[in-house]
């Protein structure tokens, strides 16, 4: 399902991604995690290039890119991987001045060429899925975060992508609305969605993921199921970071 070889991105000098190799199988999720700055959401978002890496090996589904110095994907190849993953933002990105139902139809209606009806019956039946119905009509300023963050959810998944990326999506919510979007989550996962997720929720990771990576400085330091991962690192490094989550959630 995705298949990553060799994959490296710079900032100008800053060399974040250093040669990343991973696989996801489908139905698998993939936990995440690392430092600010170590690299994750970089490589969450080189997997459906709102990042283009600088060199290495990209398969998601079908789609395989390959990347070189100095070159850039076609437009016709970059829309065919977007077109198999669904992004889910830490700062939700709903359109302010659509309706709920409105922002879960665009990409459809945009994207997928489907008409208005169509798109708004399958808007509906995505918010009825994560438990939004009855705000189908609310704007962004009338929904609360973890609302919000479930539009963008029933939003993700409208154009039925075979992959579903979250880049830390209960990060921006007060702490009573993490469990209503973490739940949407686990049911996806046990439909078996294939999905990578950029977090923190320590707890998410040990029942949820089939894999976790610890990435540092660009790096995968540490990869695994989560019961190896997140209870015996293997590097002094990621024992030390784990141990700094597991205070910070006491």
């Amino acid at each position: 399902m995705i298949q990553i070889q060799n994959l490296h991105k710079s900032f100008g000098a800053l060399e974040v991604l250093k040669g990343i190799d991973l696989s996801l199988e489908k139905g698998k999720v993939l936990v995440i995690i690392g430092p600010s700055g170590s690299g994750k959401t970089t490589l969450l978002r080189c997997l459906n290039l709102l990042e283009t890496p600088d060199e290495g090996r990209l398969t998601v589904g079908d789609v395989t890119l390959d990347f070189h110095a100095g070159s850039r994907p076609k437009p016709k190849e970059v829309l065919a991987l977007r077109k198999r993953t669904g992004m889910v933002f830490q700062s939700y990105n709903l359109f302010p001045h659509m309706t709920a139902l409105a922002n879960v139809m665009e990409a459809q209606i945009t994207v997928q060429g489907k008409s208005k009806e169509e798109a708004r019956r399958r808007a509906a039946e995505l918010l009825g899925k994560v438990g939004l119905a009855d705000k189908a009509d609310n704007y962004p300023h009338q929904l609360s975060g973890g609302q919000q963050q479930r539009v963008g959810i029933a939003r993700a998944m409208a154009v039925d992508p075979e992959v579903l990326l979250f880049d830390e999506p209960t990060s921006a919510l007060d702490p009573e609305l993490v469990s209503e979007v973490l739940k949407v989550m686990k049911q996806l996962a046990a439909e078996g969605m294939t999905m990578a997720v950029v977090t923190h929720e320590m707890k998410f990771a040990a029942d949820v993921a089939d894999q976790v990576i610890l990435i540092d400085q660009g790096q995968i330091i540490e990869q695994g199921p989560p019961s190896e991962v997140l209870q015996h690192p293997s590097s002094p490094r990621a024992a030390a970071f784990l141990n700094v989550l597991t205070q910070r959630d006491i």
